[in-house]
């Protein structure tokens, strides 16, 4: 872990992540998890940290295997302080030292609208419980398409779109590449929907032209 001090003060929602582990996912035998010792005892964290941070900061590892979604965690303080059973104000106390806890963890989007915290080492152990390679990321990636492609229609009509377009199965095709392509992982509210159906038009006209 390279020591890279962040804090999870609000960004705008359209720059976050989206969380790549779906929120119906469950690990019921889910009793064990994988820990890298060498990792952790050679990690910046751990050498900078003092004792008790890096103790909460363990017990919040261990309660994220249990949230939804797995390896998250929620961003109000009073459920973070109950995650790791401290009261709410020593959690905050050590939440004012210069390393604190929540080291590393940072804000993303997950696919029921919530946003939460999750930890890229975190993720790491998750993602290897639930064996998500192979068939089971590509399920993944085709279940997002299909909720993407579903959603667009309406999110068109919301842009100002027409009715004409909102059912033209090609255009909402080429539209959902284009926001992938130049919008990334921007939430597709109806500014960033209208922006993308304008520049992809220009696009098109520039090149017949």
């Amino acid at each position: 872990m390279t020591m890279v001090l962040r804090s999870v003060n609000p960004i705008p929602v359209d720059d976050l992540p989206e969380y790549p582990i779906a929120s119906g996912l469950r690990l019921d035998s889910h009793f064990f998890m994988m820990f890298n010792y060498r990792r952790w005892m050679n990690s910046d964290f751990r050498s900078l940290a003092d004792r008790e941070v890096r103790g909460v900061a363990v017990d919040l590892f261990c309660a994220a295997q249990e949230q939804s979604p797995i390896g998250t965690l929620p961003t109000d303080e009073r459920l973070l302080a109950n995650a790791v059973d401290v009261p709410l104000d020593v959690w905050r106390q050590l939440n004012n030292r210069e390393i604190t806890p929540l080291h590393n963890w940072r804000r993303c989007i997950c696919d029921n609208g919530q946003i939460r915290l999750f930890h890229p080492v975190v993720l790491e152990v998750a993602q290897s419980a639930l064996g998500m390679k192979g068939d089971h990321e590509e399920k993944l990636a085709n279940d997002r398409e299909r909720k993407r492609l579903g959603q667009l229609p309406a999110q068109i009509i919301r842009a100002g779109g027409s009715r004409q377009m909102s059912e033209d199965d090609a255009y909402i095709v080429r539209l959902d590449q284009y926001l992938l392509d130049h919008f990334g992982s921007k939430q597709r509210r109806p500014n960033v929907v209208r922006e993308a159906m304008e520049r992809m038009e220009l696009d098109a006209m520039t090149a017949a032209g």
